[in-house]
């Protein structure tokens, strides 16, 4: 539907087609608002759209910024653990909000580009902690198509911090890359696991 020729810089639209942005959308307009706020010197901020954050410097009171990593459960809103954010940014790609079942295979809204087809094997959710917001959520749709250990390779190559949640029988199993998720890392029911950035 798209021709692109690499070499002339041309792009030639065949049927008519839309292109929906919105998997690096909210990260690069995160920046952009984070950009804005630090040329009216506003030193201090956490600012975000639809879970995807990025906090600079501290709280009022001297603590880094509290946010939630949500534990991928569609029926409710709770945590799976906490980070404490400061001149970090973090952004979280899952399927627990956005998939459909067809014919009993639950199917992510995250294509994978090697089918054309959604995701049919997936992490539940992968969350990055980076400096940019953009860059957070780009790796997290990349990590969320590599899958746990392709992904999780690739993260430990790039000295990227990762937390990938994975459905299993008995519960959520919780694979961290990166220093920052290591050891600190609580994923237990029912507890707080609280990470600094």
């Amino acid at each position: 539907m798209l021709e692109i020729d690499r070499v002339t810089g041309l792009v030639r639209k065949h049927t008519p087609i839309t292109l929906d942005l919105n998997g690096i959308a909210r990260g690069y307009g995160i920046d952009r608002l984070a950009e804005m706020l630090q040329g009216f010197g506003i030193a201090g901020f956490l600012v975000g759209i639809d879970g995807e954050m990025r906090a600079s410097g501290l709280r009022p009171d001297g603590i880094p910024w509290t946010v939630a990593v949500e534990a991928p459960d569609p029926e409710r809103r709770a945590p799976h653990s906490v980070l404490m954010l400061q001149d970090a940014a973090v952004a979280t790609s899952g399927d627990y909000r956005h998939h459909v079942t067809v014919q009993g295979q639950r199917l992510s809204h995250t294509m994978d580009p090697a089918t054309g087809g959604p995701l049919r094997s997936s992490p539940a959710s992968v969350t990055v902690v980076t400096g940019s917001c953009a860059e957070a959520d780009a790796w997290a749709t990349a990590l969320m198509v590599q899958g746990p250990q392709a992904g999780g390779e690739l993260a430990a190559r790039l000295s990227l911090d990762a937390l990938f949640l994975m459905r299993e029988a008995g519960g959520i199993r919780t694979h961290a890359v990166g220093a920052l998720f290591d050891s600190q890392m609580v994923s237990a029911a029912g507890r707080e696991g609280l990470v600094r950035a």
